[in-house]
């Protein structure tokens, strides 16, 4: 702006001195000149024109003026009071005209090359340029006061952001072949069309200095940006006093920032190299090194923005991480990263954690490489982890880990063959495994379950995760009880969203009852069941979908039922008649006979309908008596809210809820 200025002013005045020979013997003079070119300037049909009293009105019109590659159409210049005085000529009273009309005033010596120039575009606003025009030895200085930035739209590429508010006030002086500014912005606001980009209330500091060297230029420029926010796809950033510095040369089509740094207040210095191939419009060689940055700063400054409607979404981070990349026009060509003390949280529903992560990534473009990680504990939905050893093998987009014994409570989970990788759809992986025998009193009190007894062991199949489903080409077979428990056809969708939903078939083998009863406090059954769950659906870990069915295990043992236990299963299908039991000699036995026992239940839209081993009048048989004494519990109540029937596993324990008795 400062030489588009100042060559316009000398232009105009040159003009003007050019006729001043003739001033006393003609009522006007025009001067016609085709083209004027110069580096980075050039205008195109000029027509300038002294008339009126003494000749003092000037009107100057330029089809079209060029200046650093950008366009303008129909400029003109006119002056009421033109001034001319032996080699100087001068302009209090003019007026600009580049698509908006801005008051204007200057004054050059043509014999020296003093210019002065002024432009009021608003009464708050300011551009003044002043020196000499002196070939080499060209010595300008610009002022700004409160400068609009729109007025630079013009000069953006049309792809770009458009400025839609903002000021800059400073100086920019030109010495010879060197050019210093200093600049301060307030209130900067810039948007796109697809609302992609924008800015509001940006404020900051600009400091550039530039010399010529030989063919091209070096530079240096400081930014420091002190207010306003920014969203630049996908991220969103608020103004912490960031501060950048860059150190380069520009010439023959080409720009390489020698050093640079990025000062991320909280989070760190980035520092960095880079090069910029103007003609291609591609990255060249560039390095970007952090000895240390916080992570906690780094998550709720950047991350956090970029991680919403994630697993990610809320976080606690702690500690440090250094970071290496090297990158050119083809991506990136290596990474290392380093993590020291790093621990992560999920704040809003706990469902993981990770504490006291260290370790090494290395990664490079085409090449094999081998790192490490160590946990020093962990938890997963409450569940807690010891200490583990990861072995990392990384090949372009690939991850695989041979084998890791994972510590939980007093077993483990052993897991082998992972590898995992990204894909047009997002990260796949796969692993499988077994679990090492875990106790199910320490399990169940760590999940904040029921107390249950014995031990869990198992094998897990082949398990893989893709398009957001976690899902099991065998099935999952799991010790428990003293029975088996397997489960088949499981795929748990989006498992870190909002809303995860579970498929599986279930199957029961064998469960002790004493074993279970005695866990949920429901009083004593001896004997064995099996149990079969077809189409079962979870959403938010909620059934929505079933179709259950319990009964006792074929073959010969112990089947004993106390009156506790009677009592509480009559409450599953409904009270019924009262107190029958105590209006009986039965009452005189607190251990009963059995010969069968079943319930069953289908789920649809919130309501379970309910049977038993067999039918009964108005009813169905959820215990059928057997041996001496015996006794026979009958439900009467076949629909039952899902949400009523949760209510009633609840109240079992607490409530005194007699049983029908036959």
């Amino acid at each position: 702006m400062v030489r588009r200025i100042a060559i316009a002013a000398a232009t105009f005045a040159a003009a003007a001195t050019a006729c001043t020979a003739w001033l006393a013997h003609a009522k006007e003079i025009s001067l016609e000149v085709d083209d004027i070119v110069a580096p980075a300037f050039s205008a195109r049909s000029v027509r300038a024109s002294l008339s009126g009293p003494g000749m003092r009105e000037l009107a100057l019109r330029i089809e079209r003026l060029t200046v650093g590659g950008r366009d303008w159409r129909k400029v003109s210049l006119t002056c009421a009071d033109l001034q001319t005085s032996g080699s100087r000529v001068s302009c209090t009273r003019g007026v600009l005209d580049v698509g908006e009309k801005i008051p204007l005033s200057f004054s050059y010596a043509s014999d020296r090359g003093d210019l002065t120039a002024e432009l009021k575009p608003a009464a708050d606003e300011t551009w003044q340029v002043s020196g000499r025009l002196a070939g080499a030895r060209t010595a300008l200085a610009a002022r700004l006061v409160n400068a609009k930035l729109e007025r630079f739209n013009t000069l953006l590429p049309p792809s770009a952001p458009k400025l839609t508010a903002g000021r800059a006030s400073g100086t920019i002086d030109l010495q010879g072949s060197a050019v210093k500014a200093r600049v301060q912005l307030d209130g900067i606001a810039f948007a796109d069309a697809s609302g992609l980009h924008a800015a509001e209330k940006i404020g900051g500091t600009i400091e550039v200095d530039a010399a010529s060297e030989g063919k091209g230029w070096r530079w240096s420029t400081r930014l420091a940006w002190r207010a306003g926010e920014l969203f630049w796809q996908p991220l969103f950033l608020a103004a912490k006093g960031q501060r950048l510095a860059l150190e380069g040369t520009t010439g023959d089509g080409r720009s390489d920032i020698r050093s640079g740094s990025l000062e991320l207040p909280e989070i760190g210095t980035v520092d960095l190299k880079a090069s910029w191939d103007h003609e291609r419009g591609v990255l060249g060689e560039t390095e970007v090194r952090s000895a240390r940055l916080r992570l906690g700063a780094l998550y709720e400054q950047m991350l956090k923005p970029l991680l919403a409607q994630t697993a990610l979404s809320d976080l606690r981070a702690e500690g440090d991480a250094a970071v290496a990349l090297t990158a050119s026009g083809d991506g990136l060509k290596s990474v290392n990263v380093e993590l020291r003390a790093v621990s992560l949280e999920d704040r809003e529903q706990r469902r993981f954690a990770l504490f006291g992560a260290n370790g090494r990534i290395p990664w490079r473009q085409g090449e094999a490489t081998t790192g490490e990680l160590t946990l020093e504990g962990a938890e997963f939905l409450k569940l807690p982890i010891g200490a583990v050893l990861i072995p990392l093998r990384l090949r372009g987009t690939g991850l695989a880990i041979g084998a890791m014994r994972v510590p939980i409570l007093d077993g483990a989970l052993a897991l082998k063959d992972f590898a995992a990788g990204t894909t047009t759809e997002g990260w796949r992986w796969r692993l499988s495994g077994q679990v090492e025998p875990i106790s199910m009193e320490k399990l169940t009190h760590a999940m904040g379950l029921p107390t249950m007894h014995g031990a869990v062991s198992g094998v897990i199949p082949d398990v893989r995760y893709g398009r957001q489903t976690l899902s099991m080409d065998g099935a999952l077979a799991i010790k428990v009880f003293d029975g088996t428990v397997t489960a088949h056809d499981v795929q748990l969708i989006e498992p870190f969203g909002r809303a995860p939903r579970l498929h599986a078939e279930l199957d029961m083998k064998g469960l002790d009852l004493e074993l279970l009863t005695r866990t949920f406090d429901f009083g004593t059954i001896t004997g064995r069941i099996d149990a079969h769950v077809a189409g079962l659906e979870l959403v938010d870990w909620q059934p929505v979908r079933l179709d259950m069915r319990i009964e006792s295990s074929p073959g010969t043992y112990p089947r004993r039922i106390s009156q506790r236990a009677v009592q509480n299963i009559s409450a599953l299908g409904g009270a019924g008649a009262a107190a029958a039991i105590q209006r009986s000699f039965l009452r005189f036995f607190e251990q009963f006979g059995y010969a069968r026992i079943g319930l069953s239940c289908r789920l649809r839209n919130g309501v379970c309908e309910m049977d038993g081993v067999e039918k009964a009048p108005q009813g169905y048989v959820i215990v059928k008596g057997g041996g001496i004494p015996s006794i026979s519990v009958i439900g009467y109540n076949r629909s039952v809210s899902w949400r009523e029937l949760v209510e009633r596993l609840k109240r079992i324990t607490q409530e005194n809820v007699k049983p029908i008795v036959k």
